[in-house]
């Protein structure tokens, strides 16, 4: 049970909603203890940006969906420290996440941090292409999931843009037939073939008039 000054501290803080230990001590004028209990009683977060050095009560933060709150530049998590919502977060994440993925969620370096989570056996990591790589779950079932997840990602992404573009027409090809179309409009499909085939190209009459079907562009006509 709260004594009255315990009390006093956490009325203030529920007002207050983040403040560090000096704060409430010079505040209250109270030693550490005395703070530290009034805490400890009701429920508190420290946060895990700022080296944990703000607190703010059980029941105020509103975490969103990823168990984060913020109060201006102040940040905690439902899992307490940064190294536990690293594991959770990571855990729960489908593909796994990334350093930067994970940075831009918690707006604070971790990657550091991550490096010593995986030696201690609570992460597991993947090589991705560019020199990246994935963080996913320690547990071999679960990581190996999302390694599968995440390695889905570029051909699903590739498949949507290979269905944005005319069947048996890769990108470079496009690019190259629309921009002919805007130097010699009044070409032929045969004629604007022909000229990419002299540029270096690898290109059929047949790709051209897919690509001016596809998009809609007739041979200009005066």
């Amino acid at each position: 049970m709260l004594t009255d000054r315990e009390q006093r501290i956490v009325n203030w803080l529920q007002t207050r909603k983040v403040a560090t230990m000096r704060h409430l001590q010079h505040q209250f004028q109270v030693c550490h203890m005395t703070v530290f209990r009034a805490l400890k009683k009701h429920g508190y977060y420290t946060s895990y940006n700022h080296n944990a050095g703000y607190y703010t009560l059980a029941g105020l933060p509103q975490f969103d969906d990823w168990g984060l709150w913020a109060y201006r530049d102040v940040r905690f998590s439902r899992w307490r420290t940064l190294p536990e919502t690293l594991v959770a977060l990571v855990q729960q994440a489908p593909a796994g996440l990334t350093a930067s993925e994970l940075e831009e969620r918690l707006q604070t370096p971790v990657a550091n941090l991550l490096a010593r989570l995986v030696q201690h056996g609570r992460l597991q990591r993947q090589p991705l292409s560019g020199h990246r790589v994935v963080y996913l779950a320690a547990a071999t079932e679960t990581g190996g999931q999302q390694w599968e997840q995440r390695q889905q990602q570029p051909a699903a992404a590739a498949e949507e843009q290979a269905a944005a573009l005319p069947a048996g027409c890769p990108a470079p090809v496009v690019i190259a037939v629309l921009r002919q179309m805007i130097l010699a409009p009044d070409e032929s499909s045969e004629q604007g073939a022909r000229q990419l085939q002299a540029a270096g190209l690898r290109v059929t009459a047949r790709q051209v008039r897919r690509v001016r079907e596809f998009y809609a562009l007739g041979k200009k006509r005066r």
